[in-house]
């Protein structure tokens, strides 16, 4: 018999994990410049591109929950993805606002501070969907949009929209700045 958290405390604990995760998913392009880490990681210090490292983040820290609970095979890991779509949306629209409206680019204790209230927040929302009865139009209708808010996210960071979301004021660059 093995040992497993349950789901609040996992959840609980994936908050520090993903804050951790992200600092690290911050440096992935800086380390290796190239097209792919250019699709997934962020390629500036804009607010949007931030949303990358919200995104890789929370998808690589899922993939270890569902890993973790592999054993699993009741209704609650059927909504796995659609849990998961709607906690990052949460995330990548909450963060990047708050760090907009806030100008936190020169306050990095106020910028952790809304980083770790969105992923709390978003992982209380995943929390709450995968208690929540399964719904399989709502999986399909989550992987199609998950896949969109991957190529929109690399899209914009090569063909970036010329206003204060995508500039790096350190930079004065917009997107990859080539």
């Amino acid at each position: 018999m093995s040992f497993k958290l349950d789901l609040k405390k996992w959840k609980i604990i994936s908050v520090i994990g993903i804050f951790l995760l992200s600092s690290l998913l911050h440096f992935i392009y800086t380390w290796w410049p190239n097209f792919f880490t250019a699709i997934f990681f962020p390629v500036n210090e804009s607010i949007f591109e931030h949303n990358k490292i919200i995104i890789g983040s929370f998808l690589i820290w899922s993939i270890l929950e569902k890993i973790y609970y592999k054993d699993r095979k009741n209704a609650l890991w059927a909504g796995f993805v659609s849990s998961l779509v709607c906690a990052l949306s949460v995330m990548a629209i909450f963060t990047p606002v708050f760090f907009f409206i806030l100008k936190t680019n020169d306050n990095i204790i106020l910028t952790f501070i809304i980083f770790l209230i969105a992923i709390a927040w978003a992982q209380y929302i995943d929390y709450k969907l995968l208690n929540r009865d399964y719904n399989k139009t709502l999986e399909k209708y989550a992987i199609l949009g998950f896949l969109l808010v991957i190529a929109i996210n690399a899209f914009l960071g090569f063909y970036p929209i010329h206003n204060g979301l995508f500039y790096d004021y350190g930079k004065n660059i917009y997107g990859i700045g080539k």
